[in-house]
């Protein structure tokens, strides 16, 4: 055998010897060695953006409620003057839209009354007030009269202070043969609804939280049962399988967003938000002024600009 050949078969005998002794220590002390390499990885600093916290993923899907306080006689008078320094302002020879719109709803306006002659808007009717995060807001319709029986509401979500119009959003337009009004200024408001809204809408998550619940989510009959039990129609069986499906189990991601007042029908709407995965869900609970309780919960965000009869 030359002695390159036997230079190499010691190299390799000197290899195999050390990673047997490495094995057998390492088998004698394994709980050791596992012990220490774990007190070492708990010692390492792991970068934030590798991080997903459990805390800050709630937050992301937190939504802001509104402040439920003040919905009195006092705020109702406010909106019924700031309606009544619209509807003083607009002048039905001038066709002034300006007065009650932002320039580009008021330009959007003038384009739909003047597509055929004969067209004018006439006056301007409330349709409702309320609040939301953004500030104090009301509904009007500006109502568009012809040389026919028909008329076209116009509706405008219209935010205020004081007697000042700040901004005004398109809500909706239907036709139809009366002009609607669906607040009367004489009426009293009566019992809101504010002061109860979070306490119903605790019972309805108490309602939903039974562990079981979600796997029979598609079953509307066992949803029923719990509307009735919270004093809801049968037909809000479908708002609380959606707030279900959209929640996220504890039912932090939702809150009352905004709420509206509106006297024919006499109720008061919430809007309730439900947050999940960046996606805004409205459902809307619906107090029954009449009543003096809730009566139902609806999918989708329900308000007098987009419902035909307030």
């Amino acid at each position: 055998m030359s002695k390159k050949a036997k230079r190499r078969i010691l190299r390799w005998s000197i290899v195999l010897i050390v990673l047997i002794v490495i094995g057998v220590f390492g088998f004698v002390r394994r709980t050791e060695i596992a012990n220490g390499l774990s007190t070492w990885l708990t010692k390492q600093t792991i970068p934030f953006n590798l991080v997903v916290s459990p805390d800050a993923a709630a937050a992301q899907e937190t939504v802001k409620g509104v402040d439920l306080d003040g919905n009195d006689s006092k705020r109702r008078n406010a909106a019924v003057a700031a309606f009544t320094v619209a509807q003083q302002r607009f002048s039905v020879a001038d066709q002034n839209y300006t007065t009650f719109l932002s320039p580009t709803e008021a330009k959007r306006l003038k384009k739909w009354v003047n597509d055929k002659p004969y067209q004018y808007i006439s006056d301007l009717t409330m349709l409702g007030y309320g609040r939301d995060t953004q500030g104090s807001f009301l509904y009007l319709s500006a109502n568009r009269y012809q040389d026919t029986p028909a008329i076209w509401s116009y509706r405008y979500r219209i935010y205020y202070r004081g007697d000042q119009l700040l901004s005004s959003y398109f809500a909706g337009r239907f036709q139809g043969t009366v002009q609607p009004q669906f607040i009367v200024p004489k009426v009293g408001l009566g019992t809101p609804g504010n002061a109860t809204a979070v306490n119903f809408l605790t019972q309805i998550k108490n309602g939903l939280g039974r562990a079981d619940l979600y796997e029979k989510i598609n079953d509307r009959s066992l949803f029923v049962g719990i509307a009735r039990q919270l004093g809801l129609d049968d037909a809000s069986a479908a708002g609380l399988q959606m707030y279900l499906r959209r929640s996220n189990g504890k039912f932090n991601n939702s809150a009352i967003t905004s709420y509206v007042v509106t006297d024919a029908p006499r109720v008061t709407r919430f809007t309730l938000v439900v947050k999940k995965e960046g996606k805004r869900q409205p459902l809307t609970l619906v107090f029954d002024r009449n009543k003096s309780k809730f009566t139902q919960l609806r999918v989708g965000d329900q308000n007098p600009g987009n419902q035909r009869n307030g």
